[in-house]
């Protein structure tokens, strides 16, 4: 069984590196980016 849950962790490490970069995720910069799109809307 930890071998499993090792290859799911390994999984989901390479689907969020595609979908979110390389990059930190960090809250507040996330916040960000989706109030940029409705201070745009106004």
């Amino acid at each position: 069984m930890k071998k499993w849950f090792e290859n799911f962790l390994k999984k989901l490490e390479e689907a969020n590196k595609k979908n979110f970069g390389s990059g930190r995720l960090d809250c507040c910069e996330a916040n960000q980016k989706s109030n940029d799109s409705h201070k745009t809307k106004k």
